[in-house]
């Protein structure tokens, strides 16, 4: 006698598996709302730190530009770089030179996070630029911040301006006050010989 195909009376079959594909299809949505919460989450944050460095940028630079930089013991500066009051005081004297600023335009920053063997170059960093315009020419300033446990300190700050001729004018009239190559120059102390 030959056995019929399927099951013998006395096997019991396996019970239908349940499919999983609920599971998988389940599991995907919650993975990807946390991805997605965690980049929208991240976003935000980085949004509310630029929008912060903007206005910041933006009232430190009125400040600056109208009642002059403060001196180089100010806590507003970093203390990762060493500022000098000779260097506050040639920036500030620059930026008169081209007198009042009459228009500022919007800040625009980035905030970046670096990590480096070097201290000082690393943590988080707000880099900002604005355009103004002043009496004798347009100019770009930009700023640089670091941020120092809670607070943003400034650790550059650059005025450039794109009409050198102002520079130029004092220059020249720095030039008027030179001796002409052909004088001499009368020594200033003596040379070291010694008269026997």
């Amino acid at each position: 006698m030959t056995d019929a195909a399927g099951a013998k009376p006395y096997e019991q079959s396996p019970e239908p598996r349940k499919s999983r594909k609920v599971y998988w299809i389940v599991g995907s949505l919650i993975l990807a709302a946390i991805v997605l919460g965690t980049c929208i989450n991240g976003g935000m944050k980085t949004y509310k730190a630029v929008s912060a460095r903007n206005a910041a940028t933006d009232a430190l630079v009125r400040q600056f530009l109208t009642d002059g930089l403060p001196p180089a013991t100010d806590p507003i500066y970093s203390r990762r770089i060493e500022i000098t009051q000779k260097a506050v005081d040639d920036t500030d004297h620059y930026i008169r030179l081209y007198g009042a600023v009459s228009e500022y335009g919007a800040p625009g920053c980035t905030v970046r996070s670096a990590a480096n063997t070097d201290v000082a170059k690393s943590g988080t960093f707000g880099d900002c630029a604005m355009s103004v315009v002043s009496e004798k020419s347009p100019g770009r300033v930009t700023v640089q911040w670091v941020r120092e446990d809670d607070d943003w300190k400034v650790i550059g700050f650059n005025v450039a301006y794109s009409d050198p001729p102002v520079l130029l004018d004092k220059a020249e009239q720095a030039d008027e006050f030179l001796p002409e190559p052909d004088q001499p120059v009368a020594p200033s102390g003596p040379d070291g010989a010694t008269e026997d």
